[in-house]
Order: C-alpha cells, then sequence, then structure tokens
C-alpha cells in the first residue's frame, strides 16, 4: 500500500490535537492543545502549519473528530464550535480531505491486526468513552451512527444516576482531584490514599461498563485505548471488577488488550480510512 504512505492522519481530540504523517523509519508527530472552545480556523492554521514543515506534499488528509460525521460534514459534537465544519476547510490542492468519526477510525486502525472477522469492541477511554462495535466484519453503528455512546450510559453513584463521562472518564477524575493531571499521576506513583481512592472508584464503575460491553457483545477482543485506561491502578481496578461480575463462559471468551500502536491509533485509522475512500473513487 505505498500510496498510504504519502497521506497524513489526524486525530483532534477534545483537549489535543494530534498531527501525523510516515517517513522512512517512523512517523513525524506533532501535538497541540484543543479544548472544549476550539474553532475550525485554529485547526486548518496548525494543520497548514504541520504540512508545510513536512519533507513532501501529502497526497490526502484522514482527519477523526468528535461527533457524528456525515459526509463532508461534522455534523454534531461535543465541540459546539466545529459543529458544521466541512473537510473543504482542510483540503488543498492535489490533497483532498475526509472526516471520520474518532472512535470509528480507531477500529478502522485496530481492525488491521484482527483480519478474520473477529467480534470486536473497542473503548476509547479519555476525557470521556467512545466505543465502536465490529460483529463478522460489519461495523454496528445503528440509525444515525450513534451506537456505541458509552459515556452516556447512566449509573447509581451516591444516591443519583450520572453518566458514566461523570464518574469515570478523564475530566470527571481531574475534577474529583481538584489538580492537574500531572500532580494527580505524580500522586498516583507515590501511592497517595487520595489519589488511589478517586482513581479506584472511577476504575470500579468503568468496570461495570465493561460488564454491559462484555454481555451486550460477547467479544472475541475488546480493546481499550485513551490516555485514561493508563493511569496507574484504574484497567486493574475496572478488570478485577468486570471479571467479578461477568458471566463466566463470557468472560472466558475475551481477550481484553490494549491498542497496537496506543499513541497514533486514532490518527492511523483516520488515515487509513481517507485512503481507501479515495482509492475506492468517494467523496473526499
Amino acid at each position: 500500500m505505498a500510496g498510504l504512505s504519502r497521506w497524513i492522519g489526524v486525530d483532534q481530540g477534545c483537549t489535543k490535537m494530534l498531527m501525523t504523517a510516515q517517513v522512512e523509519g517512523g512517523y513525524i508527530d506533532k501535538t497541540v492543545p484543543t479544548g472544549m472552545d476550539v474553532t475550525p480556523d485554529y485547526l486548518v492554521r496548525e494543520i497548514s502549519a504541520f504540512i508545510d514543515g513536512l519533507p513532501y506534499q501529502p497526497e490526502g488528509i484522514g482527519m477523526a473528530t468528535v461527533g457524528l460525521v456525515e459526509g463532508d460534514t461534522l455534523a454534531s459534537s461535543h465541540l459546539r464550535a466545529l459543529e458544521g465544519m466541512k473537510t473543504s476547510l482542510f483540503a488543498r490542492p492535489g490533497c483532498p480531505c475526509s472526516f471520520i468519526n474518532d472512535v470509528k477510525a480507531a477500529m478502522v486502525a485496530e481492525s488491521e491486526a484482527y483480519p478474520n472477522g473477529e467480534s470486536m469492541a473497542l473503548i476509547m477511554a479519555g476525557s470521556g468513552f467512545a466505543m465502536s462495535v465490529r460483529d463478522q466484519g460489519v461495523f454496528v453503528s445503528g440509525r444515525h451512527g450513534w451506537a456505541g455512546e458509552l459515556g452516556s450510559n447512566v449509573y447509581p453513584y451516591h444516591g443519583e444516576i450520572r453518566a458514566l463521562d461523570k464518574i469515570s472518564g478523564g475530566y470527571a477524575i481531574l475534577e474529583a482531584a481538584g489538580c492537574p493531571v500531572e500532580e494527580l499521576l505524580a500522586a498516583l506513583e507515590r501511592e497517595e490514599g487520595w489519589a488511589r481512592a478517586i482513581i479506584e472508584e472511577a476504575g470500579f464503575y468503568f468496570g461495570l461498563a465493561l460488564v454491559d460491553v462484555l454481555h451486550s457483545f460477547n467479544p472475541e477482543v475488546l480493546v481499550v485505548g485513551g490516555s485514561t485506561a493508563t493511569y496507574k491502578g484504574y484497567m486493574e481496578t475496572a478488570l478485577r471488577t468486570a471479571e467479578s461480575y461477568t458471566y463466566p463462559d463470557i468472560w472466558q471468551d475475551c481477550r481484553i488488550v490494549r491498542p497496537q500502536d496506543p499513541k497514533r491509533i486514532v490518527a492511523l485509522g483516520a488515515r487509513l480510512f481517507a485512503y481507501r475512500q479515495h482509492q475506492a473513487g468517494g467523496e473526499a
């Protein structure tokens, strides 16, 4: 797939945007901050600057976005200022652009490691949660593409009903910690009790969400990526909880793994999706 090497991938998230381009021997990566008020103009400037600094002119751009993608438009997103954003903003002569939802992009990338139609679920645990499911090679999308909105699932929590995003997601964890992520991670390394307690509670509820996923889809492979899943003790608590409450045969059916390339999974999936779409003659 020689032509793919000249396509770049973009992972535009809630807190940062990763841009990646393949070069001999590896990748050139650049990460810039985003935030809930990020604008299309800012994204255009940063992607243009990244492209201008490359040793070649790319042949296309695959851009993963937060929200619901309809054709060449970001139709709906938690990042309200980006709603209605179109691929034409980022395209250049000889360099088309395609959008794809971020977790769908992750599934495109990860599916390359499981080419035999394995039943798969993929969860990205970052500021919030998103999920994609593939069964017998077919993506489960739902009526309007919202299937997999795991972070909006609700659970009883200290006398109220709260969405998983607001219990176990990265934003919720940092709100509970009351400090920047660097301080929290340092406290976890020091095994400080207050930090462990926050992560254990968040991991417990994420474990309950894993039970829901395992019982609902009975996947052969469950991939869990995202920065929150790397917090010390988080996945250990989640897996212990999930094993305790999952039907034993379903638990034994499933392998729970990390992504092949945790850092670039979304960007590389967006790149591969866009390249394939272009090769097939789809609108870019």
